[in-house]
């Protein structure tokens, strides 16, 4: 009996394959909630839920290939054979970097040597940010970090900031400046998150490319079982590696895979489907299991990633007209007028979370695209071309959403929050630090922002992503910067805690966000307010 196929993107393609390729990287090795979900006591591999969840894909008749690095333990590749779970390899790959570009293209070249006829399926699990940086942490010494004593960095619970050796604010105004004004914070943050980093955005685009250049074929789905990765910079950086994506643009509460097995399954039961159907129904099974239980509320979103092309060609208009606008006031007072009515754009944007509270509004600093581009209709930019290019980016991100719960997540009981993503207007999140103008800034901006590094400084930032040399977004952050006279801190360096999937969840019994957590234990010091991996209360 023929395995489950996929069918080719275009009719006709030579590419044929005999059966899928079920590719899970799973790099849980930083953190022992993922690692020992659900219950904290599982510590064999056997034991997990995505363990378990393999196997059954591969009883459905797909090939399966993991590699899943595990809290106190070794990183050990998952072999399964189509229609044979009982005959599982795991093998002892000792301690894998698995934030490494090259770790990931190596396990797509052995994934694909072992089944060549095979089409391939990623699924990226553990924790995701949108943007990441590529750091060379070599370079970050104290002389790099304070531009050879220049200055000093001072830290509290909100943050670090530089001042000069005495205390003195940096620069009058609070600020250093960039050429045109506006505030470049030196050398980023010397506090780099430490737990749970994950590949860098350049390096999963550099990962997948080098795997293709090795003769692994392009990837049919990429499905981001994590948290903020349905994000501009993130698509587009994957665009030529891969058909289509599943991701989600805010929170995605980690199930460990128990949404796969259906998955497969409908996949066998058909027989053959495309590349979009199959990460339609990644989505689906996602929502499910998190709708079914309740108080979990998520976004997802499916997108042919060769719209990205398109889609950031729009961003560039969109930017373009909003730079002409800023620079085309004829004095300050307009400008001003103008700088208020995208502040204005923003705030009325959904925004997803990137601040202190489970609040998904400004000042949080990941603005969803399409209800930017959709909020800046309601505000007068006239001569300048905005309306025009927000229609247009909105035009090219229609459809991309493929659902959107309406609830108030458990993560936050007690509070009153609500996420409601029943708006159609919503798609993928973009990178929009400090919208509020107010001198708060994310740890990542001095890298964003930094697309001409000087070259006689160290190079930090070894490498810039596509995206952010290919679109004007940068400029139009500086420009709507520019008159921001007070620069405060840079907020703590930490990737955003990645609620799971609560078995238990009883709202009687999970206190408001902010209080200590039902062990007693406070919130994480990076997230004020928020829970430490919130479970059940046990560890």
């Amino acid at each position: 009996m023929p395995l489950p196929r996929l069918q080719p993107e275009k009719p006709g393609d030579s590419a044929r394959t005999d059966s899928v390729l079920f590719a899970v990287y799973a790099p849980f090795g930083s953190d022992e909630t993922l690692s020992t979900f659900p219950e904290g006591s599982s510590r064999d591999l056997a034991q997990h839920p995505l363990y378990q969840g393999l196997l059954k894909v591969a009883a459905s008749g797909v090939h399966v290939a993991a590699l899943v690095d595990l809290a106190k333990d070794d990183t050990y590749l998952v072999e399964i054979e189509a229609g044979k779970p009982e005959g599982v390899t795991v093998t002892s790959r000792w301690k894998q970097d698995m934030a490494s570009p090259n770790n990931l293209a190596g396990f797509l070249r052995h994934a694909h040597a072992s089944r060549p006829t095979s089409a391939i399926v990623l699924a990226l699990e553990g924790h995701g940010a949108g943007y990441l940086p590529e750091i060379d942490r070599s370079q970050l010494s104290t002389r790099t970090l304070t531009r050879n004593g220049t200055f000093e960095w001072r830290f509290d619970a909100n943050g670090g900031a530089p001042v000069l050796p005495g205390g003195s604010p940096l620069l009058p105004g609070g600020s250093p400046l960039l050429p045109g004004g506006s505030p470049l914070l030196p050398g980023g943050s010397p506090l780099l998150p430490a737990n749970h980093m994950p590949l860098s955005t350049w390096g999963l685009g550099a990962a997948l490319k080098a795997a293709q250049e090795a003769g692994v074929p392009k990837l049919s789905v990429i499905h981001f079982d994590n948290c903020f990765n349905m994000a501009v910079e993130v698509l587009h950086t994957v665009a030529p590696c891969a058909e289509y994506a599943t991701g989600y643009p805010n929170y995605n509460f980690f199930t460990a895979g128990e949404g796969y097995p259906g998955v497969f399954a409908k996949l066998a039961q058909q027989g053959t489907a495309s590349a979009q159907e199959l990460a339609h129904w990644f989505a689906d099974a996602n929502r499910q299991i998190l709708e079914a239980k309740g108080n979990h509320p998520t976004l997802g979103c499916v997108v042919r990633l060769a719209r990205l092309h398109t889609i950031a060609e729009c961003v560039d208009d969109l930017a373009d007209a909003l730079l002409a606008a800023l620079r085309g006031a004829p004095d300050a007072a307009s400008r001003l007028a103008v700088v208020q009515r995208i502040r204005s754009a923003i705030v009325l944007a959904q925004q997803f979370d990137t601040e202190a509270t489970f609040r998904l509004e400004a000042p949080d600093e990941l603005t969803d695209l399409f209800s930017l581009a959709n909020s800046l209709l309601n505000f007068d930019f006239r001569p300048h071309p905005v309306h025009p290019a927000a229609r247009a980016l909105k035009d090219a991100l229609q459809g991309i959403k493929a659902y959107g719960s309406n609830d108030a997540p458990w993560v936050a009981a007690g509070t009153g929050i609500t996420w409601n993503f029943s708006s159609p207007y919503l798609a993928m999140n973009i990178f929009l630090p400090d919208p509020l103008l107010r001198g708060f800034w994310d740890w990542r901006s001095p890298f964003y922002l930094d697309v001409n590094p000087d070259p006689t400084l160290p190079l930090v930032q070894p490498h810039i992503i596509d995206f952010l040399k290919v679109t004007d977004w940068v400029d139009f952050l500086i420009e709507y910067h520019k008159d921001s006279k007070e620069w405060v801190r840079l907020l703590p360096a930490a990737i955003p805690e990645f609620p799971v999937f609560n078995a238990k969840f009883d709202p009687k019994t999970i206190p408001p966000c902010g209080h200590d957590k039902p062990d007693g234990k406070p919130g994480h010091p990076g997230k004020p307010g928020k829970p430490d991996h919130p479970t059940s209360g046990k560890r």
